[in-house]
């Protein structure tokens, strides 16, 4: 009975839509701020030199990242060939 009031009054439906997408934005994203594998630079990273941090510049200003991009490699045969996915310790 409740669902039908909310699925009649556009407005209703309107807020409690954008409150449920909010609550699941938060519990996806506040728990990478505190998690350390994302805030941390991973063991051994070094800072990038000049001309590394002109080429990132220029891989970005082009979109270079839609086809070059990271993707997550699950089968053993890309991470022989590719190697394995960047982490997010590798982009503090």
């Amino acid at each position: 009975m409740k669902h039908e009031f909310i699925e009649k009054n556009v407005g209703w439906m309107a807020v409690l839509s954008v409150i449920a997408i909010s609550f699941g934005g938060l519990v996806e994203i506040v728990p990478l701020m505190y998690s350390r594998a994302t805030t941390e630079p991973a063991p051994g990273m070094e800072l990038r030199t000049p001309l590394e941090v002109a080429g990132r510049d220029v891989y970005v200003r082009e979109g270079c990242y839609g086809c070059h991009s990271q993707m997550v490699r699950t089968l053993a045969e890309e991470v022989l060939r590719y190697g394995p996915a960047s982490t997010a310790g590798e982009s503090v």
